[in-house]
């Protein structure tokens, strides 16, 4: 019997390592588990804010959002791993929801909710089309190294500010913009505490630094709920629940009964706009991500790099039609990279967490954004030592870096963040007199996205 089970586990080793390239890429199932369980705790939060956001919409269901954003989530992120054999997971993008609700409640563009969701499935069609043509090949093995390691710290960089933010440690500042939070708040201490606790785990070396703190700040709220009576971490009133419906919102892009022509230039404006924040978006992570894992190679070539953005835009695709906004490649695939994440298990264990978050969501919804900070905040540390790769003599490099890395935060967008380094990298390089050292396909990028910013 001992020797059956042990063929048996054998098998599967083969089986996965064969499927995901373990050996090959140095890692193992554990690793690859616990980066994707981690990753999914940082990244749950969008299953309650994705219907906050969209669920203030007239005529969007919140219930059936919910669903929505779980399966679209799932979808994307299992052909991400299996397909693209990538640790980065996908979900509909917190920036692209805000602005697809913005627009229609400033009623900037004229078009109902589900006129305005089959324009960014438009877009997705068309980030598919791209994502099949050598262009797709030739326009991420032309960005510099430089470029691609700024991108991987602009990334980190993102994460932690956001997780600073989530915590209540930096603050929105009417005089100086932000500021640090008021300590003396519950929330902010815990946020504090459990920081340090990992950083002391970072310094002996334990490697679970990240998911330490988690479970530090997870247990000093529920702490806190119960002798403060705060609710950072309100126990649910149903363990088991099943999920919403998806009627409301499923196939509703399809109904065209009140678009006429008029209509015909807003449509155009939200494909181009999606298409161009969720292919940058994507491709920024992918590379930040790939870079960091060890995935994408020192002479910049990106292996599968089709079959990841496939994911992307397949996901954007199933997501309209299922009724949520743009699905995305998510910063926090960073987390993963960080944790020893090298191969799409990471993706694959996510996924299958998104499909049991449909009948288990009371039990999720306690994971709020501000007890995942601290782990977010950490993965930052890992990711800025990139820094330090980047060759700072050359004065391009610096600038391109620079802008990245600063536009990335303080713009809170990794899009705008390639957008200011590849138009300052190529502007740097024609006054130097460099021109001729620059891949056309850059040039084209930063035309690309002059458009964009003045579109935006």
């Amino acid at each position: 019997m001992a020797l059956s089970t042990l063929l048996n586990r054998a098998g599967e080793r083969s089986l996965l390592d064969n499927t995901f390239k373990l050996t090959q890429r140095s890692t193992t199932v554990t690793t690859e588990l616990y980066a994707g369980f981690v990753t999914f705790l940082a990244m749950c939060y969008i299953l309650a804010v994705n219907p906050a956001v969209l669920g203030g919409i007239d005529g969007i269901d919140k219930g059936a959002v919910f669903t929505a954003t779980a399966v679209a989530a799932a979808f994307a992120t299992l052909i991400m791993g299996l397909f693209g054999n990538y640790p980065v997971m996908l979900a509909p993008g917190m920036s692209m929801n805000g602005f697809f609700k913005g627009m229609l409640l400033s009623g900037s563009v004229a078009l109902l909710w589900h006129e305005a969701l089959f324009g960014i499935f438009l877009s997705g069609v068309v980030y598919l089309l791209f994502s099949l043509t050598s262009l797709r090949k030739q326009l991420i093995e032309a960005i510099p190294e430089d470029l691609k390691l700024a991108i991987t710290v602009s990334l980190g960089l993102f994460i932690t500010f956001l997780g600073l933010k989530n915590a209540g440690i930096v603050v929105s500042n009417p005089f100086v913009l932000v500021g640090l939070g008021d300590i003396h708040q519950p929330q902010v201490a815990i946020a504090f505490i459990s920081l340090f606790v990992a950083l002391g785990c970072m310094v002996r070396n334990i490697k679970l630094a990240t998911f330490i703190a988690f479970m530090t700040s997870m247990g000093l709220s529920l702490l806190s709920d119960a002798v403060l009576g705060t609710q950072f971490a309100p126990l649910p009133q149903q363990w088991l629940s099943a999920p919403p419906s998806l009627e409301p919102s499923f196939g509703q892009i399809f109904n065209f009964s009140a678009f006429d022509s008029s209509k015909l230039f807003d449509l155009l404006f939200i494909v181009l706009i999606f298409f161009i924040v969720d292919f940058f978006d994507g491709m920024s992570t992918i590379v930040g991500v790939g870079r960091d894992a060890g995935i994408i190679t020192k002479d910049g070539k990106v292996p599968n790099a089709r079959s990841a953005l496939v994911a992307d835009a397949g996901g954007t695709m199933a997501g309209a039609v299922l009724g949520t906004t743009s699905i995305t490649s998510f910063s926090e695939s960073g987390i993963a990279s960080a944790q020893g994440a090298k191969t799409g298990l990471a993706a694959v264990t996510v996924a299958l967490l998104f499909l049991l978050s449909l009948f288990l969501y009371p039990i999720f919804s306690m994971f709020s954004v501000a007890i995942v900070a601290p782990a977010m905040i950490v993965v930052g540390i890992y990711m800025i030592g990139r820094l330090g790769e980047i060759h700072w003599d050359d004065i391009a490099s610096r600038i391109a870096a620079f802008f990245t890395i600063i536009f990335t935060v303080l713009s809170f967008s990794p899009a705008n963040g390639m957008a200011a380094g590849f138009i300052t990298y190529s502007f740097a390089k024609l006054v130097a007199g460099k021109g001729r050292d620059v891949h056309p396909v850059i040039y084209l990028l930063s035309v690309i996205f002059i458009a964009y910013l003045l579109m935006l």
